[in-house]
């Protein structure tokens, strides 16, 4: 009798386990980036923050939660944490602090979160975003910062590889003090990928970008008309071409600003250790059209996934 009371609580507790584990889950995730940095007029230093590594070191956590009938709860909260010298980023949660209710519908995001034109310019940029590409540092993403605070965005479903973003930006809690309205569209297809976005805050004119990136084989080409004027960032276009030669990957990266006569130019390698680590030589250099001097960045690094 004992032993079957036991068997029967032993499988009430695994179904329920089950059940629970089914319903819902809660994911760790991070990066961690360094590398030793040469910047025009400063001395050799180990860099472990933006913008003389790849990516930002990072750690996260993210949740879904299964509410039934095709419907999902969400979160996520990202910290930025400098491995220099153990400096986590202020506020905490700065990345990303999230609520999500998706379906059939969409998805609906409250919180801090990407924008809209950062999500469409990593659609197609070569580097993946990295830290030092010369597409944000000539243009930001779309004129505007790459996260915002109190952001409202809804985001379709796929469509034949077309999604779109609306977001409306509070004026409340945002870093700008202003309210702001963004959106993309953006379209992922075999070889293709390409998007358009869109932001204008309250007291600023618009700003805009279109890009694309074709993946031929021998090489994957990208190219962007960009105008930021509204940000007070000119307008003008991107150009680069990604080309792997064995295991290792080149990039090369142009980013003009017609307005202030400006170029960036970035020249980049990776070699994948693994499919989490690579390992990465960079030299950058920003153009003097919005500064007094040209700045120069030569920097080799390792980053890893997690």
């Amino acid at each position: 009798m004992k032993k079957q009371a036991f068997a029967a609580a032993t499988l009430s507790a695994l179904t329920l386990g089950g059940v629970a584990h089914a319903q819902s889950s809660v994911t760790l995730y991070g990066v961690a980036d360094m590398a030793l940095a040469k910047v025009t007029g400063q001395s050799l230093r180990l860099a472990g923050a933006s913008p003389l590594t790849n990516g930002s070191s990072r750690i996260g956590f993210r949740g879904t939660e299964d509410l039934g009938g095709g419907l999902n709860a969400s979160f996520n909260f990202e910290a930025q944490v400098n491995p220099e010298t153990g400096a986590a980023s202020d506020p905490f949660f700065g990345r990303a602090a999230n609520l999500t209710l998706s379906g059939g519908f969409g998805s609906v995001l409250l919180g801090r979160t990407l924008s809209p034109g950062f999500r469409a310019v990593s659609a197609w940029e070569l580097t993946g975003a990295a830290n030092y590409n010369p597409v944000s540092s000539q243009f930001s993403y779309v004129g505007v910062n790459s996260r915002n605070n109190s952001q409202i965005t809804y985001t379709t479903p796929s469509f034949g590889g077309v999604t779109a973003t609306l977001a409306h930006v509070l004026k409340g809690n945002n870093a700008d003090d202003v309210s702001k309205t963004e959106f993309n569209v953006i379209y992922r297809g075999g070889p293709l990928s390409a998007s358009l976005a869109y932001n204008k805050l309250s007291n600023k004119d618009a700003n805009h970008m279109v890009g694309a990136a074709y993946n031929f084989g021998a090489a994957r080409v990208a190219a962007s008309y960009q105008d930021a004027t509204g940000a007070g960032r000119g307008k003008g276009f991107t150009l680069g071409t990604s080309i792997p030669a064995g295991p290792v990957n080149f990039i090369v990266d142009v980013a003009r600003d017609t307005e202030n006569k400006d170029t960036d130019l970035l020249l980049e390698a990776r070699y994948p250790l693994s499919k989490r680590t690579f390992l990465y030589a960079a030299h950058a250099r920003n153009g003097k059209g919005k500064a007094e001097t040209d700045v120069n960045a030569t920097l080799i690094g390792m980053r890893h996934n997690f």
